[in-house]
């Protein structure tokens, strides 16, 4: 039975049964109503009041239940569900919603986690890659050279040759820092930080348009998400979109930002979801921010980025 139904019927057994006893016993009430009479009106009452208490307790009972389970569910330890009784069947379905609504938070936190992981790996792997190709190499160099110098083979050309490797080398561990955290972002803020991106852009052969508004200012954390989406996203547009123009714009846009990054390349738009774009979408929602991505009707990828 509904549960409309069971509280209606069980109001309407206590009224019934209230009335049928006035009905069916010599009980009278006179004006003024006198103390015996008063005494029994609310003995009646109270009954009443006790049983209706007791029928709608019962059937509200698996609310409380599923309450008390929303109250100790822990993101840390999974599997706690409600697994409510045989009940009411808007309680039950509340219940299922609430078991499967469990279920996709408990599945996107474990598919995020892995991505994050498999990020961090990748992460790791591309800076083990460079130490080892770019640096490593370098400095192999470097020891070469040294050790011709101490052979006595020039000397003096041997340390000068040593020491432009070892500036080089030093230029290259520079580059691997800046791509870890850029520089510009905690010393100069986002605005240069993003003038920074188009500029290595741009040294790529890519015609780069830029209209940055330099007096945004956002929380830090929220500054990191928009810097790492127009990276990603520029980083898209130079390894997958064949784009010869790209346009970053950040403006502000109420009390909170606008980024877009848009391009005139291949405009895979929601297709290249391959290429970072579900880290990028993850980075919005830490930030309360929204992405969307779309291939405008001149072509290419249009990123946009709204920040409240």
């Amino acid at each position: 039975m509904p549960l409309l139904w069971r509280i209606f019927a069980g109001n309407a057994f206590v009224l019934i049964a209230a009335t049928t006893t006035l009905v069916l016993t010599p009980v009278t009430v006179s004006f003024p109503a006198a103390e015996r009479e008063l005494l029994v009106l609310a003995g009646g009452l109270t009954v009443m009041l006790a049983v209706n208490f007791v029928l709608l307790r019962r059937a509200i009972e698996p609310l409380g239940r599923l309450t008390r389970v929303m109250r100790t569910v822990d993101p840390l330890e999974p599997g706690r569900r409600a697994d409510l009784p045989a009940g009411p069947a808007e309680v039950a379905q509340l219940g299922a919603a609430f078991d499967q609504m469990l279920d996709r938070l408990e599945s996107e936190r474990r598919e995020s986690a892995r991505r994050a992981l498999a990020a961090q790996e990748e992460e790791r792997l591309r800076i083990a890659r460079e130490l080892h190709d770019e640096v490593g190499q370098a400095l192999t160099a470097v020891l070469l050279q040294l050790d011709r110098a101490a052979s006595g083979v020039q000397p003096a050309e041997r340390i000068a040759e040593a020491r432009e490797a070892a500036r080089a080398t030093l230029e290259e561990v520079r580059a691997i820092a800046r791509n870890l955290r850029p520089e510009a972002l905690d010393d100069l803020g986002l605005a240069a930080a993003l003038r920074q991106l188009c500029n290595e852009a741009e040294r790529t052969g890519v015609t780069v348009e830029r209209r940055i508004a330099p007096d945004v200012r956002l929380a830090p954390e929220v500054e990191v998400v928009v810097y790492r989406v127009a990276q990603e996203a520029i980083t898209n547009v130079l390894r997958h979109a064949a784009a010869e123009r790209l346009a970053c714009v950040l403006e502000r846009a109420g009390s909170g930002a606008r980024l877009l990054v848009v391009d005139d390349g291949r405009g895979r738009g929601e297709a290249s979801a391959g290429s970072g774009l579900q880290g990028m979408r993850e980075r919005a929602v830490l930030a309360g921010a929204t992405l969307e991505i779309t291939t405008p009707a001149a072509g290419g990828t249009a990123v946009t980025l709204q920040v409240p």
